[in-house]
Parts: structure tokens; C-alpha cells; sequence
């Protein structure tokens, strides 16, 4: 979706211009996660799927990452790694399509089974473009 305020580049060098904004957690549900979707809202807007902490093993799970580009444009990855314990116990990844483009908002959706490892699990979303330019954004939940 189209960034209606994309920035200018900063002289902060270690902003590449590109930056991974939201990371939500929440029951696999059919219709969302979506952009542009939510009736009466102005603006640039998402629907997700209830957010949530707790989860039960034997479920599964939309995990939306979303990121923006403003003033990058060339290759970019969107990965997701989920760790229990300080293991690592899922990973995906999406190298989107024709890359990205400046002044861009973007959502990548994973669709994955809840671990069988029990307790607390972080959840990482990441953006990756050439070079050093990386961006991550962290969210928790509890496997029971």
C-alpha cells in the first residue's frame, strides 16, 4: 500500500530506509490479517486476528509482520524466527517479489503450527535489504 507521508532520507546511517513496524500474534482466522480493510477507518489501516498471548500446542497460528519502506528500494527479505528457551525452534522467510520501493508500507503473513516446546517463545519479525540494512521487531507468547 502506498505511503502517503514516505520521509526523506536521514543522515542517521544506520537507517537504511527500511523498518519493520509490527509484529502480531494471533489464531489462524479466515479474512484477515488484510490491509486496507477495516470499514469506516480513514487512512492506511490493517486487520488483524485477535491478538494473543497464550497459546495451546496443537494450534495454529497467523503471525503478521509489517514494515515499511521509505526511502529504500531494491531487494528486501521478510523473515520470522520464533525461539523457546534461547533455541531456535521455527524459521520462515519471503523474498518479496521485484524487491521493494520507496515510500511503501508492506505485510507478509506466516501461517504456522504452535511449537511443542512449552513456556515462553519470542517472536521475531525481521526486514533484511542489501547490505547491512536490517530491522527487527519483537513480540512474546506463552506455549502451554
Amino acid at each position: 500500500m502506498r505511503n502517503p507521508n514516505p520521509g526523506s532520507p536521514t543522515s542517521n546511517s544506520e537507517y537504511g530506509g527500511l523498518a519493520m513496524t509490527v509484529v502480531a500474534i494471533g489464531p489462524e482466522t479466515t479474512g484477515v490479517p488484510c490491509a486496507q480493510c477495516v470499514t469506516g477507518a480513514g487512512g492506511n489501516n490493517i486487520g488483524l486476528p485477535w491478538p494473543v498471548f497464550t497459546v495451546q500446542q496443537g494450534e495454529t497460528l497467523t503471525i503478521s509482520t509489517w514494515f515499511q519502506s521509505s526511502t529504500y528500494t531494491g531487494p528486501c527479505t521478510v523473515g520470522l524466527i520464533l525461539k523457546n528457551a534461547g533455541t531456535i525452534v521455527t524459521t520462515g522467510s519471503y523474498p518479496w517479489p521485484g524487491g521493494c520501493e520507496a515510500g511503501y508500507l508492506y505485510g507478509v503473513i506466516f501461517t504456522v503450527p504452535v511449537p511443542t516446546e512449552t513456556g515462553p517463545t519470542t517472536v521475531i519479525g525481521q526486514i533484511a535489504g542489501g547490505g547491512t540494512n536490517k530491522s527487527g521487531t519483537v513480540a512474546f507468547m506463552n506455549v502451554q
